[in-house]
């Protein structure tokens, strides 16, 4: 049988095989390249630099926000496992608790402090007063001692509750840049002029999904306070604060997965 082949317009031949192993081995780099910008971005606090503005790296980042939030809800979920027989649900809490500080670095719950405190100082400026800063603090202290009693009392439910929540905050984070890049900073403006409605349709699909078979109904009813609580959100910085910063997207993550797991407690 004769191969087939594609004629080019100066008279040299294209075989099919060879256009499709090259446009798959693109897809793969490009696919590799935005599910590495999106860990950059949201797991170990960095930001896009200018050559991956340029060569659009971040282009499908936002379609795998909530895979950098599997990836550290499994790990979470390992923790759990590993130290719920040798420890006491009030230790276990803050151990789980310090595990997902450290493994963003804590960088977003720095970025809820600074929201706070440049809201609390009424200016969109980068720097904000020392007299404000204690309100930036008073609503880390009580970000974090909410999540370890939540943690503490989830009970049964609290390997999946660990494994689902950072899922859906990065989820959140898809919500609320959908749209926003006229309104945000070049940080974050880089990756919201790419977030198309068929990322949000896909990650909502996917998310809502996997709550549903993780945690049933109730994964439903706590992805629809989440995602109205991310556009109140963006609704009241957009009002407040000026232009959206990489600091909201932080405190967003951080406030949601409060949110999240004080919703496993009490549900």
């Amino acid at each position: 049988m004769p191969r087939c082949q594609l004629a080019a317009q100066h008279g040299s031949q294209i075989y099919v095989p060879a256009l499709l192993t090259d446009a798959l081995r693109w897809a793969k780099t490009k696919a590799m390249n935005s599910v590495l910008a999106a860990f950059r971005f949201l797991a170990v606090g960095g930001r896009f630099d200018e050559a991956e503005s340029r060569y659009e790296a971040s282009a499908l980042a936002a379609l795998f926000f909530p895979l950098v939030g599997l990836v550290i809800g499994l790990g979470l979920a390992i923790v759990n496992r590993a130290f719920e027989p040798h420890l006491e649900s009030e230790l276990l809490a803050v151990v789980l608790t310090a595990t997902m500080l450290f493994t963003t670095r804590a960088v977003h719950l720095d970025g809820t402090m600074k929201t706070f405190a440049r809201l609390a100082n009424g200016t969109a400026s980068a720097e904000s007063g020392k007299p404000t800063d204690i309100h930036g603090l008073l609503v880390v202290l009580l970000v974090v001692i909410l999540k370890i009693r939540a943690i503490e009392v989830i009970g049964d439910t609290r390997t999946l509750s660990l494994l689902l929540t950072p899922v859906l905050a990065r989820w959140l984070l898809v919500i609320f840049l959908y749209g926003a890049a006229p309104d945000a900073e070049d940080s974050v403006a880089a990756v919201a002029r790419n977030v198309r409605g068929w990322h949000l349709l896909v990650t909502t699909t996917a998310t809502l999904v996997f709550a549903v078979y993780l945690v049933g109904r109730m994964g439903l009813w706590i992805g629809f306070w989440l995602s109205l609580f991310s556009l109140l959100s963006r609704s009241y910085l957009r009002r407040y604060h000026g232009a959206y910063s990489y600091d909201n997207l932080g405190a967003l993550i951080e406030l949601s997965e409060t949110l999240s797991l004080v919703l496993f407690a009490s549900l």
